[in-house]
């Protein structure tokens, strides 16, 4: 009855917790009216083929959730629109998903979960994505280069000198808005959530067996008596 009631407890404690997965998180930063891409990836060789779905915000207990590409491990199976696409080698594990033509509604949390084999063994991985305003040309004002002579009166000639530049892409060390930093930190706090509920179940499942080798010591030890 004592090791019937521990199982008991421990199956209402792993369904209170919810499932134990591998969990990562990133920051990437994008331009608005270009491409940028999500990284995910496992091992094929450790895991076989798997499954694997991209969503928008969290993953669920068993799915992604507002789901935009799934795969089957070797090939992408559906897709919301063309606006998203796998370009890595599936097959090899490279799952990264290729966001185009970014605009501020694309900014936020994305979730890759990978299915592998076994209980709670998914593989999640979340990137926040900040959306930042493409670089405009830079414009220098044109440098002058004067001769002054003294032959036969005053004599100026002059040159004009601009300088061509082209426009680049914005340093991608450039600061985001402060809302998007609390953004990314909100995001930290289901990877963290999730470390903790696995420290509780460990510690439950060492406090279970310890309670339960002293139980069976402690009976065999009256029944010996």
């Amino acid at each position: 009855m004592f090791a019937i009631g521990v199982v008991a407890r421990l199956i209402a404690l792993i369904v209170l917790l919810g499932p134990v997965t591998f969990v990562r998180g990133s920051e990437v930063r994008g331009f608005l009216g270009q491409s940028v891409t999500l990284p995910c990836s496992y091992s094929v060789r450790l895991n076989g083929e798997s499954e694997m779905c991209w969503g928008r915000g969290w993953c669920t207990n068993t799915y992604c959730s507002e789901t935009l590409v799934t795969t089957n491990g070797k090939t992408v199976t559906s897709k919301i629109s063309l606006k998203y696409h796998l370009d890595g080698k599936i097959e090899e594990g490279d799952v990264s998903l290729t966001v185009d033509n970014l605009g501020e509604e694309d900014g936020g949390r994305y979730c890759c979960r990978v299915e592998i084999r076994g209980l709670f063994n998914d593989h999640i991985d979340y990137s926040n994505l900040l959306i930042l305003e493409a670089s405009s040309p830079v414009t220098i004002p044109p440098i002058t280069d004067m001769t002054h002579t003294a032959e036969h009166g005053n004599k100026f000639s002059s040159s004009t000198n601009t300088p061509s530049i082209s426009p680049t892409k914005q340093n991608s060390t450039q600061t985001p808005h402060s809302t998007a930093r609390e953004e990314f930190a909100r995001s930290l706090v289901g990877p963290v959530l999730l470390a903790f509920r696995a420290s509780v179940l460990i510690c439950f499942i060492v406090i279970t067996v310890f309670l339960c080798k002293w139980k069976c010591t402690f009976l065999t030890k009256e029944l010996l008596s």
